[in-house]
Formats: C-alpha cells, sequence, structure tokens
C-alpha cells in the first residue's frame, strides 16, 4: 500500500502541497458574519473536536491523538477539495482526468512571457508532475478517478508521489550534489539570486533545521526532508507549542477544559489555523 499516515497542513508559510491552501483571511470573514471574533473557535468547535481527538475515551487527549486526529483531516480535505479541483480540470466531463487535461491546464500556470530560464522550469515542473501523475494512477488506466486525484494535489496522502516531490525539492537545494542538504542548502540552496544565498541563516530557521535533523548529523536527508515536505513537521511544531500553553498540570494530556481556556493564548499562532481548519471541514458549527 502506497499511503502513509500523515500529519497533514503544515505551517502557513510553507508550501507543501500542490492543494487549494487554507485561507485565514477568508475564515475570520466567515466568524465575522456568524457573530464570532474574527478567526476565533467556538468552545462548542473546541469540544466537539476534543471528543474526537480523544480516541480511547479517557477524557484527555494526548499529542499523539492529536496528530492522528490532524492525519485524518487531512484525508478530509483532500477528498472535499478534490471535487472542485476536478471539475474544473475535467474537459469532457468523464468525471476522471487523464493526463492531457491536467498537463492541457498546467499550460494556464504561468504568464504569458517566459524567458529560457522560465522555459526550463516549465520542463522541469511537467517531467515531475507527469511522474507524479502515473504514481498516483493505482489503476494503470491514464486516468485518475476521485479516489486516486488526492494524490496529485497533496503528495502528503501518498508515499510514492510524496518521496518523487522530496527529491525533486533537494535536487534544486542540493549545490553540492551529496543527497543531503547542509543548512545553507536547506534554506537557501535554490535561491535564484546569488545574494540571497550569501544571505545569513536566523536563529529560528538554524532551530528548525536542527529539530528537523533528527539523527543529529547536521545534514538533512530523505526521509527527514519528507517530514518537512509532508507537513508533519509543521503540524506537531504547532501541536506542541499548543500542548505548552494548554497543557496547565503538565501531564501531557489536554482536556477539553483546558482546551477551550487555551483559545484565547493560542490566538495567532499556527495551532489556531488548523483548529480553524479542522473545525470548518469537520462541519461542527
Amino acid at each position: 500500500d502506497d499511503e502513509e499516515e500523515t500529519t497533514g497542513m503544515g505551517d502557513m508559510e510553507e508550501d507543501y502541497g500542490d492543494g487549494p491552501e487554507f485561507d485565514p483571511d477568508m475564515m475570520q470573514q466567515d466568524a465575522e458574519m456568524e457573530g464570532m471574533e474574527p478567526g476565533a473557535v467556538s468552545p462548542q468547535q473546541i469540544r466537539s473536536m476534543h471528543g474526537k481527538m480523544d480516541k480511547n475515551t479517557d477524557g484527555k487527549a494526548s499529542i499523539d491523538e492529536v496528530l492522528a486526529f490532524s492525519n485524518e483531516m487531512r484525508k478530509i480535505i483532500a477528498r472535499k477539495d478534490i471535487r472542485s479541483i476536478l471539475d474544473g480540470m475535467d474537459i469532457n466531463k468523464d468525471g476522471k482526468l487523464g493526463l492531457d487535461e491536467f498537463l492541457k491546464d498546467m499550460d494556464s500556470w504561468g504568464g504569458e512571457e517566459a524567458d529560457a530560464e522560465d522555459n526550463k522550469e516549465v520542463v522541469r515542473r511537467k517531467a515531475l508532475e507527469t511522474q507524479k501523475f502515473k504514481l498516483a494512477d493505482r489503476s494503470g488506466d491514464g486516468m485518475l478517478d476521485v479516489e486516486e486525484l488526492p494524490a496529485l494535489f497533496y503528495p502528503e496522502t501518498h508515499e510514492g508521489v510524496l518521496e518523487a516531490v522530496t527529491l525533486d525539492t533537494m535536487k534544486t537545494k542540493d549545490l553540492n550534489g551529496d543527497g543531503k542538504l547542509t543548512v545553507k542548502e536547506f534554506w537557501e540552496g535554490d535561491a535564484q539570486d546569488p545574494e540571497q544565498r550569501e544571505a545569513e541563516i536566523s536563529e529560528e530557521e538554524k532551530e528548525d533545521f536542527k529539530k528537523l535533523d533528527a539523527n543529529g548529523d547536521g545534514v538533512i536527508d530523505l526521509a527527514e526532508m519528507k517530514h518537512w515536505e509532508s507537513g508533519r513537521f509543521h503540524a506537531k511544531d504547532a501541536i506542541t507549542k499548543m500542548f505548552e500553553i494548554a497543557d496547565k498540570d503538565k501531564d501531557g494530556h489536554v482536556t477539553a477544559d483546558e482546551l477551550d481556556a487555551a483559545r484565547e493564548q493560542i490566538e495567532g499562532s499556527d495551532a489556531q489555523y488548523h483548529l480553524m481548519e479542522w473545525a470548518e471541514h469537520d462541519e461542527l458549527q
């Protein structure tokens, strides 16, 4: 089986998938229309989500349980979003996406004016997207149905597609071609501007690199990079920080009361954006 459990939906600044991005601004507008504070998640939504996170029904949710809930929500989001994506690309309206339809849609992604470097990038991107398409095509019929499509636009839901995307990312950053990324390559290796490649790495970036470097060897390998590309790193980081705020008795778990009491403290954090997205797609209102 090519699928792998994922924590999905990483940080708001990182593009770790090709599907539609979560829009906090739109969520805030919806909240205002419903009489809620912009960006707010209601107590009812918090408690409903907590009940679904708490798989063993002991009244408390662990970090692992919240990450598992994040996994499931990512799959739900992918399945819901994919139908609108298919409607826009399915030229012959047969309910499936052919490679030719997909590549034709790709032609509209860029602008009309392109230089040699832009054209080179288009060729590279089309090769990658074709590879992803074929990996997602489990049936091998050259078409992607609604069950296969999520893998194309949400690589984190399919191990083979995720690996292809990660290898491509590493190739664009790996300046010395050793198959691993130094901290400089990781953050600036794909920068087009030579001056940007020489930019100083911030302390926050160094800290993120250190946390991602699971084996502590000072470089990022494929397995570690997949953790970043899939969004798992960002999701776990956001949820861990949420626990640091909400887990008042420091028992490694959060109750519904603790999570509800922390709503104002986590406002504006990545964790809040996760909660907002989960609440919207879980239809908890």
